[in-house]
């Protein structure tokens, strides 16, 4: 992953361990992020969570070739809040990315903190071009989380899923490298 750091001066991105599924099994049964953990498909997504699930969750994690999942501390405490996911099997030109945080620790920043991090090693250090997200249409804030970071709608799947009995969306995200250099004033430039 080159030589870039995976934190801030409040937050630290590191692999998760087996000693975190208590912390990750909290967070993940968080009614709040039910339907938008962002875990292995093979896991639903909106069911409870036991602790072998999410030990198999962190056993599939630990094997992604292709990309990886990441634990966010809190540098003060080292307390697990959420994750984060860049996953590039279906193009390495073009991987995506997720970001969870517990709900408890929302609207703090951390997130973008996160984000941050992931799209400056994914344009620097890694030949991605672009960077994309889905999110389901009914995420409001979610949407607006990805819009403030620069992404942008660029497709959508029609009637991709169910919920509270209607239909919704899969929203696709996207941030280009050269929007990022120019958000960034140069910054980011290779």
């Amino acid at each position: 992953m080159g030589g870039r750091s995976f934190e801030t001066e409040r937050i630290a991105l590191r692999a998760l361990e087996p000693d975190d599924t208590a912390a990750l099994q909290l967070y993940l049964n968080d009614a709040g992020i039910l339907g938008r953990r962002y875990i292995p498909w093979s896991v639903a997504d909106i069911a409870p969570l036991s602790r072998s699930q999410v030990a198999a969750i962190l056993e599939e994690w630990s094997k992604e070739k292709s990309g990886f999942t990441l634990g966010v501390l809190v540098k003060t405490s080292g307390r697990l809040i959420g994750h984060a996911t860049c996953d590039g099997s279906w193009d390495p030109h073009s991987p995506s990315v997720s970001v969870v945080i517990a709900p408890s620790q929302q609207r703090g920043g951390y997130g973008t903190e996160v984000l941050r991090l992931l799209v400056a090693h994914l344009f620097l250090d890694t030949p991605a071009h672009t960077i994309t997200g889905w999110i389901a249409s009914w995420n409001d804030p979610a949407l607006a989380f990805a819009a403030t970071c620069g992404f942008a709608e660029c497709g959508r799947i029609p009637r991709a899923g169910l919920q509270g009995g209607g239909y919704y969306d899969q929203v696709v995200v996207d941030l280009l490298r050269r929007e990022w250099v120019a958000r960034e004033g140069g910054r980011g430039a290779a």
